[in-house]
C-alpha cells in the first residue's frame, strides 16, 4: 500500500533486486559507482561534485526535437528549467515553439511522458513567480479547450491549470518569458471566451488576445492598476470575500504547485464547540486585528518579551555576534509542514515524505477544529492559519476515505475522520458554514486588518512591530540575496531554511489598506457554494481570476479547469522536515 507508515527492520540482512526503466545497465553502474565514492566524503566536498554533476547533466541535455507534435513547428528557444509541483522539483527542458511549449524532464519521474506540452494559443498568462523568495520563477496559467477548440488545437494539453517553472537566474527566466510573449499564437484560443468589446484600453499595439494576455499577466502580478482595480470591486461588493483572498494570495505570489507557498486563508470562526453556529453573533468570530499570535494575551507576553529580550541583546554588538534580527514568533503561520497537516488524509504520501515514511505522532496529526484552534491560540509552537480548502467544495481532507492506520491518541481514542465541531452535521456542512461565515457582515468589516497582516503595511517595520507581527527575519522577501552567497553548504542551509520554515507572501499594500463599503447577509450555508457568479468561482484556483477580471472591468482569460488536489501516493518527492 503506496500511503502506509514504511517498515524500517533494524540488524536485519536482505538483498534487493532493481529493474532499470529510463536506462542501460552498462550506462547506470558507473553513474552509481560515482555517486557511492560522492556520498563517502565530507559534507563540503560531496555537495560541490553532487551540484557540478548535475548541473553538467542538466547543460548536456538537449530537447528530442522528434517529440514536437507538428513537423512543421519551428523551435524558437530552449534552456533548462525546474518545474515544480507540491514536494517535487523535476529538473528537464523548457522548449518554445511557435506553436507550443514544451517541457521534457531530465528524469521521467512520474512515468506519464517524456516530455508534456500545451498549444500556446491555449495558455492564458505568463507571471512572474518567487522561488525560494528569489525571482526565478514563471507560472504559466493555462485553460483547458473546449471539444470546439480542440477540433482546432491538435496535440495534447497540459495535466494540471498550471505549471510552475524556476530558472537559474532573473535574467533566464525573463528570456525563457520573453520567448513565449513573442509568439503571435500565444493566448489565441483564450479571445474566443468572450467578447473584446471590454477589453479596455491597454495601450497594446498587439491583436486584441494578446492584450487580453497581457492583462490577465499583470492581474496575477497586482500590476498596470489591477491591484486597485479589484480592491475597489471588492469594497463595492462585486468581489466576494473569497474570491478577493485568493486573488490577493495570487497577487502576491502563492501558489498551489508550491507547498512552500500555498495559499494563505485566515481563522474567521472561534467557536467550534457550541451546537449552533450564530454568524449574527460577533462573538463567534476570531479578531482580524490581531495575528494569531496575539489572539490571547497570556501567550502575547511571552511573544514580546522574547522580543524585547533579543532587541537588547542586539543593542550590545559585541555580544550580538551572529544574533538572528529580533523576531517574535519562530515559527510562521504557513509552512508545508502546515499545509500537510491540514492535508494528511487526502495526500498521505506527502506527509509520508515529509515524515522519512512515519506519520506524526498521533497526537500531533490534525483531528478536530477545536484542538487545533486551541494549539493555534496557546501553544507558543503554533500559529498557523487556515488554507483554502477550508472554504471550498471538497471534504476529503476532513475524512479518512483510505482507511489509514494514523494511530491512537493519549485518550485511547484512534485518530480517523476529522472530530466535527457540535454546530456541523457533516464535512460538507462545516464546509459550507466555514464559507458562509467568511461572507459574514462581521468578517466583511473587519478583513481588512488581517489583510494590513499578511499583505499590507503592518507585514513589515515599525508597524509590524507594534502590531505583533514580526516573524524569522528569512521569511520575508529580500532578507537575503543568495546569489551574492559563495559557499555552497551556506547557500543549502539557506534554501532549505526558506522552503520549510515558512515564506511571507510578497507585501502588496503600503498604506492603511480600505474597509470594505459593503457588508451583505451572511449568505444561507445550504446555497453558499452555488450563489452568484463569485461564489461559482470557489472550486477553481484559476477560475476566481476569471470572474475577478471580469468584476473589475476587462473580460477575464484564466482557465476554467479544478485546481489539482495533492495527490496521495506514486509521486517521488523531495525530503524535507515537518516545520
Amino acid at each position: 500500500m503506496a500511503d502506509a507508515p514504511y517498515v524500517v527492520e533494524r540488524n536485519k540482512s536482505s538483498s534487493w533486486g532493481f529493474t532499470l526503466t529510463y536506462a542501460r545497465l552498462d550506462s547506470f553502474m558507473p553513474l552509481a559507482q560515482e555517486q557511492l565514492v560522492i556520498s563517502r566524503l565530507p559534507t563540503l566536498e560531496r555537495l560541490v561534485l553532487q551540484d557540478a554533476a548535475r548541473r553538467s547533466r542538466e547543460d548536456a541535455a538537449q530537447f528530442d526535437s522528434s517529440r514536437l507534435v507538428e513537423f512543421s513547428e519551428v523551435l524558437m528557444w530552449e534552456g533548462p528549467a525546474v518545474q515544480l509541483s507540491p514536494l517535487i522539483r523535476e529538473p528537464g527542458r523548457l522548449a518554445v515553439t511557435d506553436q507550443r511549449v514544451y517541457f521534457q524532464p531530465l528524469h521521467n519521474i512520474s512515468g506519464d511522458t517524456p516530455v508534456r506540452s500545451h498549444p500556446l494559443a491555449a495558455v492564458a498568462a505568463l507571471v512572474r513567480r518567487r522561488s525560494s523568495l528569489q525571482p526565478v520563477g514563471l507560472e504559466l496559467f493555462m485553460i483547458n479547450p473546449s471539444l470546439e477548440l480542440k477540433q482546432q488545437l491538435t496535440g495534447p494539453v497540459w495535466d494540471a491549470p498550471s505549471a510552475f517553472l524556476t530558472f537559474r537566474s532573473e535574467a533566464d527566466r525573463e528570456a525563457a518569458r520573453a520567448a513565449l510573449a513573442a509568439q503571435p499564437t500565444l493566448g489565441m484560443a483564450v479571445s474566443s471566451l468572450m467578447p473584446t468589446s471590454t477589453l479596455g484600453n491597454l495601450n497594446q499595439p498587439q491583436h486584441p488576445h494578446s492584450q487580453q494576455l497581457v492583462a490577465a499577466g499583470q492581474l496575477l502580478e497586482a500590476a498596470g492598476g489591477w491591484l486597485q482595480r479589484v480592491m475597489m470591486a471588492w469594497q463595492l461588493g462585486k468581489v466576494s470575500n473569497f474570491d478577493y483572498l485568493l486573488y490577493l494570495n495570487l497577487a502576491a505570489g502563492r501558489s498551489f504547485n508550491d507547498l512552500a507557498q500555498w495559499p494563505v486563508f485566515p481563522w474567521v470562526v472561534k467557536d467550534y464547540k457550541n451546537a449552533v453556529l450564530d454568524l449574527g453573533n460577533d462573538s463567534v468570530f476570531r479578531d482580524l486585528k490581531k495575528p494569531m499570535g496575539a489572539q490571547t494575551e497570556d501567550r502575547l507576553r511571552i511573544f514580546r518579551q522574547r522580543y524585547h529580550d533579543m532587541e537588547s541583546i542586539a543593542q550590545h554588538t559585541d555580544a550580538a555576534g551572529d544574533m538572528p534580527k529580533p523576531f517574535m514568533y519562530g515559527t510562521h503561520y504557513s509552512t508545508p509542514g502546515y499545509v500537510m497537516f491540514w492535508l494528511v488524509r487526502a495526500a498521505p504520501g506527502h506527509m509520508l515524505r515529509l515524515q522519512a515514511g512515519k506519520f506524526d505522532a498521533p497526537d500531533r496529526l490534525f483531528n478536530s477544529l477545536q484542538d487545533s484552534w486551541d494549539s493555534a491560540t496557546s501553544s507558543t509552537t503554533d500559529v498557523k492559519e487556515l488554507i483554502p480548502e477550508f472554504y471550498m467544495l471538497g471534504a476529503d481532507f476532513l475524512v479518512n476515505g483510505s482507511q489509514l492506520a494514523f494511530g491512537m491518541r493519549q485518550n485511547g481514542k484512534p485518530v480517523n475522520d476529522v472530530v466535527l465541531p457540535p454546530w456541523a452535521t457533516t464535512p460538507e456542512n462545516l464546509l459550507a458554514k466555514h464559507r458562509a461565515a467568511l461572507e459574514a457582515p462581521y468578517v466583511s468589516a473587519n478583513l481588512h486588518h488581517w489583510i494590513d497582516l499578511i499583505f499590507g503595511y503592518k507585514q513589515t517595520g515599525p508597524a509590524a512591530v507594534e502590531a505583533d507581527n514580526v516573524f524569522y527575519h528569512l521569511t520575508y522577501e529580500g532578507a537575503v540575496d543568495t546569489s551574492k552567497i559563495t559557499g555552497l553548504q551556506e547557500l543549502k542551509a539557506l534554501e532549505t531554511q526558506i522552503n520549510e520554515f515558512g515564506q511571507t507572501p510578497k507585501q502588496l499594500f503600503s498604506h492603511l489598506h480600505p474597509p470594505r463599503l459593503v457588508q451583505p447577509p451572511a449568505p444561507d450555508p445550504a446555497t453558499v457554494f452555488s450563489y452568484g457568479d463569485t461564489q461559482q468561482a470557489a472550486a477553481t484556483s484559476t477560475g476566481s481570476s476569471t470572474h475577478l477580471l471580469a468584476a473589475a472591468g476587462p473580460p477575464a482569460s484564466s482557465s476554467s479547469s479544478s485546481k489539482p488536489r495533492l495527490k496521495g501516493g506514486g509521486e517521488d518527492a523531495a525530503g524535507g522536515s515537518i516545520c
